[in-house]
Formats: C-alpha cells, structure tokens, sequence
C-alpha cells in the first residue's frame, strides 16, 4: 500500500456563508469522516493548517540566502486549508476515498501519492 495525501483547498468562501451551527456539523462530519476510516484500518494523518502563520520561501539565486516572506499569500481557491494522508493500493482507490470526503461540500481536494523515495513519476 502506498501513501497518498490530499490537499484541501479553497473553501474559505463558503465557510463564511454559514452559520456557526452549520459549521458546528461540518466539523463533526470531518471527523467522522476520519473516525470511519480508522475504523477500517486506515488511520488518516495530517489535519487544518494555521490561517495566518506560515512563511513563504523562495529559490535560492547563485548564493544567496532566497526570498522570505510572511504568508500565505495565494488566492482564495489555491489556499491549502488541510492536508490528510492515506494509504491505498492506487490512485484510483485514493481517489474513491477522498471522493466521501466532506471537504467537497467547500472546495477542491487535490490527491497526490507521496513517493516513497522522493520525488518520483
């Protein structure tokens, strides 16, 4: 079994049309969602990411020490919210997975294998 994440993007905008009871529910259905598939077997890794502290680092230029900015600064639907990690034997399954998760209801979930040695195709 190979290990996949899921980036949850965007969201932020819908979040903030609901009220404070909706998303009250939408928390419990997320962690259900990770409940469910501990149940399975298939403990689920990762969690929210902070909003507002983060840092951005750039390419290092022939030396130098690269660009440092205070962030995230990305638009709205390219903003990582979350990341999770599962296991699965493919990306299909991955996919199949992720697909009942309730971020859905929000915004994109991008799912990528990590490669077990590094980068990798």
């Amino acid at each position: 079994m190979a290990n996949y994440v899921g980036f949850l993007r965007g969201g932020d905008a819908a979040y903030a049309k609901i009220s404070p009871t909706e998303a009250q529910r939408a928390l419990e259905r997320y962690l259900a969602w990770d409940a469910e598939l501990a149940a399975a077997g298939n403990p689920v890794g990762g969690g929210g990411l902070s909003r507002s502290a983060g840092r951005v680092l750039g390419t290092r230029v022939s030396g130098s020490a690269g660009a440092i900015t205070d962030g995230p600064y990305t638009e709205g639907s390219e903003v990582v919210g979350g990341v999770l990690t599962i296991e699965a034997a493919d990306l299909d399954e991955a996919e199949k997975i992720f697909s009942t998760h309730p971020h859905l209801d929000f915004g994109i979930i991008e799912v990528r294998k990590l490669g077990e040695q590094g980068c990798e195709d």
